[in-house]
């Protein structure tokens, strides 16, 4: 008797835990997926699908130090970048952690590109949120430069 009680404990449990994580999604896998979308969105130049990425609340910070905030502006700077045919950007996401409610997280990594003849390069930190619909949505990101090699 003991060892069907065991065995039918032991057989709950694992349906209860079947059936709670079969339906929850990657979270980090999830915001991992955005950070690569965006980037993507970079590479093909693409305004529209980039500011998609934006929170309507958010706040970027360049390579020279100098903050963004706001949907108008982020764009209208992004614009320029981007019409520009000698513009490269892509970057590699590192780590993402997500919170345990799963409606905050960060993305980290690398990036290099280039824009004329200046390449550039350095690392970046990107803050999500989701939005009332469930997407992830850029609510801080800040790049830093890497420093000029040594001679």
């Amino acid at each position: 008797m003991r060892k069907f009680f065991v065995i039918a404990l032991m057989f709950g449990l694992a349906t209860f835990l079947a059936l709670n994580l079969a339906g929850s999604p990657d979270k980090i896998a999830e915001l991992k997926k955005a950070d690569q979308d965006w980037a993507k969105s970079v590479a093909d130049r693409n305004v529209d699908q980039f500011m998609g990425f934006i929170g309507d609340d958010a706040y970027m910070c360049d390579l020279s130090g100098k903050w963004m905030h706001g949907k108008d502006t982020i764009r209208a700077d992004w614009m320029k970048a981007l019409a520009d045919p000698s513009f490269k950007l892509n970057w590699t996401n590192e780590s993402a952690e997500v919170s345990k409610s799963g409606d905050l997280g960060y993305t980290r990594g690398t990036f290099e590109g280039s824009q004329g003849n200046q390449s550039f390069s350095g690392s970046y930190a990107t803050v999500w949120k989701k939005d009332k619909a469930g997407k992830w949505k850029v609510a801080v990101d800040i790049a830093s430069a890497a420093p000029p090699p040594q001679k």
